[in-house]
């Protein structure tokens, strides 16, 4: 894989960014291609093959961003919010097409979806699970949970062992969900 081409999720994602009603997030779009049957197998290890899956997902979002900008159209990516729009609703795209240039040269660089092991993966991991703590973030978290704004530390343990247990993999539970339950945990457990 070392050119447009070669990534395998180009179409599946623009067929589904133009049906789209709204915006979806990183997660949503990578149940969207499992049920779709496009996710290809990229590793034996889990969670290399979740990197590379979110890697390819992200290097197609980059690669379409710039082809239809070309075409009058703005593809917003954002963790929590990507969704086409007219460029011309769009007026300050170049900006913003500038301010993400270093997470744009990342997810373009085939070499780093070759060259990222096991050990790499769990740096990044525990980088972001330690840069977690937005209010919004949190907000977000008590949603996944199924909790409210004013939810005890206790209440919030116990919704965690319960979730964890639900969805864990080993369990026979989806390894997507269980790391989005690990990211509200982590967000949560301050």
């Amino acid at each position: 894989m070392s050119d447009q081409s070669a990534n395998p999720l180009i179409a599946p994602l623009l067929a589904l960014l133009q049906r789209a009603d709204g915006s979806y997030k990183v997660h949503e779009l990578m149940a969207a291609l499992r049920q779709q049957g496009a996710i290809p197998v990229l590793a034996d290890d889990e969670q290399i093959q979740l990197f590379r899956l979110n890697f390819l997902i992200m290097n197609a979002l980059y690669q379409l961003q710039a082809e239809l900008y070309e075409e009058g159209w703005w593809l917003v990516i954002s963790t929590l919010d990507i969704r086409l729009e007219p460029l011309a609703e769009t007026p300050d795209a170049s900006h913003t097409f500038a301010l993400s240039e270093n997470l744009r040269s990342y997810y373009l660089d085939w070499q780093v979806f070759w060259q990222t092991g096991r050990e790499e993966v769990e740096a990044l991991l525990a980088s972001f699970w330690h840069a977690c703590d937005g209010a919004g973030q949190r907000e977000e978290a008590l949603a996944l949970f199924g909790l409210a704004m004013d939810a005890t530390p206790e209440a919030i343990r116990r919704r965690w062992r319960e979730l964890a247990l639900a969805h864990h993999p080993d369990r026979g539970g989806d390894a997507e969900t269980f790391i989005r339950i690990r990211w509200g945990w982590e967000c949560l457990r301050g």
